[in-house]
C-alpha cells in the first residue's frame, strides 16, 4: 500500500490546527475557575450586578452547587478531546460539557469557538 502525500500533508496539517485549538481551550479552564471564584465571592459579598455572579447566581437557580473546590476539582479536569470540544465555562460552572461550535478564520479576526449554552466565545487561533 503507497502512501498519498496530499493525503498525509493533510493530516499533519490538520492534527496540528486541532492541537493548537485544544491547547488554546486548555488555556481557559484556570481562567474560568478564576472567573467562578470572583463571581462566588461577589456573589457572596451582595455584588450581584457583576457579569460572573450573576452566572453563579444562575448555576444556583438551576441547582448546582457552585463552591470554589468543586471548579477547582472541574478546572484541573476539563479535557477538551479533539472532534468533541466542549465549554470551559459550562463545564468548571456547571460540570456541563456543552459542545462548542467553530467559526473559521478570517483576516479580521481569529478562528473562535463559541457556546450555545452560556454565550461564552473563545479564540482557539492566532490568526
Amino acid at each position: 500500500m503507497t502512501s498519498d502525500p496530499m493525503n498525509t500533508r493533510s493530516t499533519l496539517v490538520d492534527r496540528a490546527h486541532v492541537g493548537a485549538r485544544v491547547a488554546a481551550l486548555l488555556r481557559q479552564a484556570p481562567i474560568e475557575f478564576a472567573r467562578a471564584v470572583y463571581g462566588i465571592n461577589d456573589h457572596a459579598g451582595g455584588r450581584t450586578d457583576t457579569m460572573a455572579a450573576r452566572e453563579v447566581a444562575r448555576a444556583l437557580r438551576q441547582g448546582v452547587a457552585v463552591t470554589e473546590e468543586r471548579a477547582e476539582q472541574r478546572a484541573r479536569a476539563y479535557l477538551p478531546t479533539a472532534g468533541q470540544e466542549h465549554c470551559p465555562r459550562c463545564w468548571v460552572v456547571y460540570g456541563h460539557k456543552s459542545p462548542l461550535r467553530f467559526r473559521e478564520a478570517t483576516e479580521e479576526r481569529p478562528e473562535t469557538a463559541a457556546c450555545h449554552a452560556c454565550g461564552a466565545e473563545y479564540a482557539t487561533s492566532r490568526g
